[in-house]
């Protein structure tokens, strides 16, 4: 019930066992859940339906997080990894691949500005990060049109693959309200991380992208601020250097975590 005069102002039960954590939409319209059961959850809000979800591959989802307009979803947890979700096909669209143990954290960029965007202006490649109890920072690039998409297989056939709009390939949109089994991973396309740099000793909890850093935190309590490097500095430094010291340890508090992209 949404019309409640106290708080709180409505109680869902969503799923058996424990919910890990939920995020909002930018736009306040749609409600993401995981869970301990494997299973994300996107509920519209203001009508209390459930849009589209599904499992994991293996194990409880531990996070989640939306891009920037709302078109992707991404979740992390015991299967050690990255999920991207497409609201528009309601279901998993790739896995990212690179951490060596659960993924705790995930977040976009909603700070960097992509290169490239479409001839309407919408973005065609998003940045995000992850940490895990693995101890490792992940940063990534999403950019649909260049991922490798496995095709339908014919009965008994092999699959095969294509590069492309995975829209025009997979299979129909996913019904309305469908929570969808965890897939083979065979089936979805695989995307591999643009640096991955070891922080701490300890396990990662938190992970937030600000317009001029980035914060990482640990399960013992540690807060570490990795600053962005100004337009000269990406500019002027070769990529393959910036790869290869940015992500060294400082003494201090405030290190650098760079690609030569980051701006």
């Amino acid at each position: 019930m949404m019309n409640s005069i106290s708080n709180p102002i409505a109680r869902w039960h969503i799923c058996q066992g424990s919910i890990n954590s939920i995020s909002f939409s930018n736009d306040g319209a749609y409600l993401a859940t995981v869970g301990r059961d494997g299973s994300l959850r996107v509920f519209d809000y203001s009508k209390d339906l459930l849009v589209c979800g599904g499992k994991s591959y293996y194990g409880a989802l531990l996070c989640c997080a939306w891009s920037m307009d709302g078109k992707y979803i991404l979740t992390g947890g015991e299967d050690d990894l990255v999920q991207v979700w497409s609201m528009e096909d309601r279901k998993v669209v790739a896995w990212g691949e690179g951490h060596n143990s659960w993924v705790s954290g995930v977040a976009f960029d909603s700070y960097w500005t992509s290169p490239n965007s479409s001839e309407n202006g919408e973005t065609i490649m998003y940045r995000f990060g992850s940490i895990g109890q693995d101890t490792q920072l992940l940063l990534w690039d999403l950019e649909m049109d260049e991922i490798v998409v496995p095709l339908r297989r014919p009965p008994g056939g092999s699959p095969t693959y294509s590069t492309g709009s995975q829209s025009s390939l997979w299979d129909s949109v996913v019904p309305l309200g469908t929570l969808q089994p965890a897939p083979s991973m065979r089936d979805v396309p695989k995307i591999s991380p643009l640096v991955a740099h070891r922080v701490y000793t300890e396990p990662l909890s938190g992970l937030i992208f600000t317009q001029e850093s980035v914060l990482t935190a640990c399960r013992e309590g540690h807060i570490k601020v990795w600053v962005r490097p100004d337009i000269a500095e990406s500019e002027s430094i070769n990529s393959e250097a910036l790869l290869a010291t940015s992500l060294k340890e400082k003494p201090s508090l405030i290190s650098k975590i760079s690609t030569s992209s980051y701006k």
